[in-house]
């Protein structure tokens, strides 16, 4: 039986710990999150404690055993949250959960203290006679890029082992609409930098002889992608023919696009969101525009960040994007491509037993078919733990939904959801052979 009350609790407690893994004046807290979850973990019955890896921030693991023969799920989440940015623009303490309307408000309500609820609501459900094994990884770098996940898994891979990973951190279609994500993109981020000269010079005297920088950078980045900014660089995987994906119209009104500004790339919204390839310019180092000075920059860097199709190897798209740029510098200018970030993307199997129990047990408790997506972002976790567990299925489920607005202020988790997404989960591990 799922006591909503106990579930909130839970929930008000975690956030009410400001872990935010991204500032080191707030390491002290971190810890106490991960303190204060491993104790909560042994409340239900998990032989739990704080670990951590390679210097980093503090983990959660544990484990219980089931009956001989039973499966093992690997209950994932994460207990550090993001920056909590302006003040100001947060209606109330993003450190005191609140309610309103049906939502409950605060940094990591959704993002993904909601799941570490969850999973908890769930042990107590279930009570002590567990129908399969259980273990427990709360992560406390997720926010962070996960630096070191992987030497954790490897630490602990006897008590972290399992058939299945349950890992309640995508998005929902809507509050009661449940959504299993079924693939994530994966990311190759880059600082690309040319170099023309050894120092600026007078751009009177030089100018039209003398190439500056920033012009071969801009000429360089406008060969990345083509006329309709898909991406250009050969080798890199795209598959075609998928179907669906969101409403281009909701792709505009979410974005917030302005009024005759395309779309770009080619294909479905899918083809081109979750299936293949992106390109952005996230950045860029140059004189600034006001106050310029009348001279040829010797140097300029932009940072390249490039979604990269499921099926990609990231080192491979590291090679296909230096041939490229090598290919298109201009003017023979020096250039450097400095790997910043990769990871690999994920495709779930279709066919697995697993998911085909996970769509009928989302409908019971939410009350409506669940729907599945890809994902164009990455989640670390996912990469990570199939390199440690590569037999293992993973089933990527969420709390938040589009109202959530994760990581930006007023972060928020509707009750309704935190309540059918622990009857789900409860059942799922009842009926798991």
């Amino acid at each position: 039986m799922i006591d909503e009350r106990r579930l909130l609790d839970d929930l008000a407690r975690f956030v009410a710990i400001p872990s935010v893994s991204a500032d080191p004046a707030m390491a002290t807290d971190v810890h106490r999150c991960a303190a204060v979850v491993a104790e909560a973990f042994r409340d239900v019955g998990i032989d739990a404690t704080t670990v951590t890896a390679a210097c980093g921030l503090p983990a959660v693991v544990g484990r219980a055993e089931g009956p001989p023969g039973a499966p093992t799920v690997l209950l994932y989440a994460h207990h550090d949250v993001q920056p909590v940015g302006d003040l100001a623009a947060w209606q109330s303490d993003p450190f005191t959960l609140t309610s309103r309307e049906g939502r409950l408000f605060g940094r990591g309500a959704a993002d993904d203290k909601g799941g570490i609820a969850v999973h908890l609501e769930t042990l107590r459900a279930l009570g002590p006679d567990l129908p399969v094994s259980v273990a427990v990884l709360i992560e406390g770098e997720e926010e962070i890029g996960s630096p070191t996940l992987a030497a954790l898994l490897a630490e602990h891979a006897d008590l972290l082992r399992a058939d299945l990973v349950l890992a309640p951190d995508a998005v929902n279609a809507g509050p009661l609409a449940p959504t299993l994500t079924v693939s994530l993109r994966g990311l190759l981020n880059v600082l690309v930098t040319v170099r023309t000269a050894e120092r600026p010079v007078h751009s009177g005297i030089y100018g039209g002889a003398v190439p500056d920088a920033l012009s071969a950078l801009v000429r360089l980045l406008a060969a990345l992608t083509d006329e309709h900014g898909a991406v250009a660089i050969e080798g890199l995987h795209r598959r075609t023919g998928t179907t669906g994906g969101p409403d281009a119209g909701v792709v505009r009104a979410e974005a917030g696009m302005l009024p005759g500004v395309h779309l770009v790339g080619h294909g479905s919204m899918a083809e081109r969101l979750w299936d293949g390839p992106a390109l952005t310019i996230t950045g860029i180092d140059a004189p600034s525009a006001m106050g310029a000075a009348n001279v040829l920059p010797p140097i300029a860097r932009a940072a390249i960040s490039v979604r990269l199709a499921p099926e990609d190897d990231p080192g491979d798209a590291l090679s296909a994007l230096k041939i490229r740029l090598a290919a298109y510098a201009p003017w023979g200018v020096h250039l450097d491509v400095e790997p910043v970030a990769m990871g690999r993307g994920w495709r779930a199997r279709s066919a697995s037993p697993h998911m085909t129990l996970a769509r009928q047990v989302l409908q019971t408790a939410f009350g409506t078919p669940a729907t599945t997506v890809g994902v164009g972002g990455a989640i670390p976790f996912v990469a990570t733990v199939l390199d440690a567990m590569p037999e293992a299925d993973i089933l990527v489920t969420a709390v938040q939904d589009p109202l959530t607005q994760a990581h930006a202020p007023d972060e928020s988790v509707a009750q309704a959801t935190l309540a059918a997404a622990t009857r789900a989960e409860t059942e799922m591990l009842r009926r798991l052979r």
